[in-house]
């Protein structure tokens, strides 16, 4: 009894995460097309596991400054995107540095990745799409029992 009720929860625990992500990626999309809309987008972002993640959502026109700023930060499925209103009119590539100062270290991380995300598009290349846990650790397991080391480019 007590291992049925346990596994209810769980399943009930684990349709309600999976409704409210679904919830957070809609809010993305409708925040993305919104922005879209008025232009290009850079989207930069730094990845926590027990960290605070961040997206960074940049409205730019085509001399790269930022009409807009957007960033969605936190641990749960319940954040949302906020304005980042000391990023605007700043340039992609060269923000203040007073400006940046204001930014916690996972912003910076993101505003990182905008940049690097922005330069590599606009030279006509394609951001590499980032491995999964699961990729990470397969491809280690892999490097461990075969002795070849994974060459990146």
């Amino acid at each position: 009894m007590t291992l049925i009720f346990i596994g209810l929860a769980l399943g009930i625990a684990f349709l309600i995460q999976s409704a409210l992500g679904f919830w957070q990626i809609k809010n993305f999309n409708q925040r993305y097309a919104v922005m879209r809309s008025e232009g290009k987008v850079a989207i930069g972002r730094s990845r926590g596991l027990f960290r605070s993640g961040v997206v960074l959502l940049l409205s730019v026109d085509n001399s790269a400054k930022i009409i807009r700023a957007e960033k969605m930060q936190g641990l749960t499925i319940f954040a949302r995107f906020k304005p980042v209103y000391h990023l605007e009119n700043q340039y992609l590539l060269k923000t203040e540095e007073d400006v940046e100062r204001k930014l916690d270290r996972f912003s910076k991380k993101a505003l990182n990745d905008a940049r690097h995300v922005y330069r590599v598009v606009k030279a006509g290349g394609e951001v590499p799409k980032p491995k999964s846990p699961f990729e990470k650790l397969f491809s280690g397991v892999t490097r461990l029992f075969t002795g070849k080391r994974e060459v990146n480019d």
